[in-house]
């Protein structure tokens, strides 16, 4: 079974959204941790979000599982990872696109500006991970990039309207999974799914992660955030979920 890592942006974009200091992300990320989440993610240095400096210094205080920071590849955003010191660094686009057009980084596009972003984050102690569209080119791009894992990006499968799209989707990310394994990299994926989608992406023995947010949250806006995160964590396992 995949190891769970809930997204915690939509905490920070539900708190925005209401001008007040709830819901904590920090608060979120302990009771996913007690219902059994194996890592928490947030972005930062994307407009709109909602989580703040203050949110992520806490929570390297607090997260007692993997914490992953994805952020965008410049000098601001990789000096503030370098003062906190997460587990683990994905480096995204770094724009906020809208719903559905979300896409990975091209790594094969920006291969010399990444490489030493990656060497000074790796030399500060800092494992590193691209977001990546599941295609053969751009997992070993990251590869020679330096990295040591990736996040696919499942929103195109997440998002699929039709079962022969979604069908074609998944093939692209077994296929990816299978060829970031063979190349020694950690693989991980997220985006767009719910639970159900999850359940089927963490089947694939080469994703060791899956990253679910949105879905989770909006579960646990009607069970509370230990409920909604077993009842994912049941999903994964083969059970009933909910």
């Amino acid at each position: 079974m995949s190891v769970l890592f809930v997204g915690l942006d939509h905490v920070a974009t539900l708190r925005q959204a209401g001008g007040s200091r709830d819901p904590d992300p920090v608060i979120v990320a302990g009771l996913a941790e007690l219902a059994g989440a194996g890592g928490l993610s947030l972005t930062i240095g994307r407009e709109r979000n909602g989580m703040q400096e203050r949110d992520v210094r806490l929570l390297r205080d607090t997260v007692r599982s993997v914490l992953n920071v994805c952020l965008p590849p410049l000098d601001e955003w990789v000096k503030l990872a370098l003062a906190i010191r997460p587990d683990l660094v994905t480096l995204t686009s770094e724009g906020r696109e809208a719903l559905g057009a979300e896409r990975g980084l091209d790594v094969e596009d920006r291969l010399s500006e990444l490489q030493p972003v990656i060497g000074t984050l790796r030399s500060g102690g800092i494992a590193v991970s691209i977001l990546v569209e599941p295609a053969p080119a751009q997992v070993k791009a990251a590869h020679r990039a330096g990295a040591e894992a990736v996040l696919l990006h499942t929103g195109r499968y997440g998002w699929a309207g039709d079962v022969g799209t979604r069908a074609a989707e998944f093939e692209r990310l077994v296929n990816a999974a299978k060829i970031g394994r063979k190349l020694g990299l950690r693989v991980h994926a997220g985006g767009g799914l719910g639970y159900q989608s999850a359940a089927q992406v963490g089947q694939v023995p080469e994703i060791e992660a899956v990253h679910v947010g949105h879905s989770l949250i909006a579960r646990a806006a009607l069970v509370g955030v230990r409920e909604a995160v077993r009842e994912l964590l049941r999903t994964l396992a083969g059970g009933e979920g909910r």
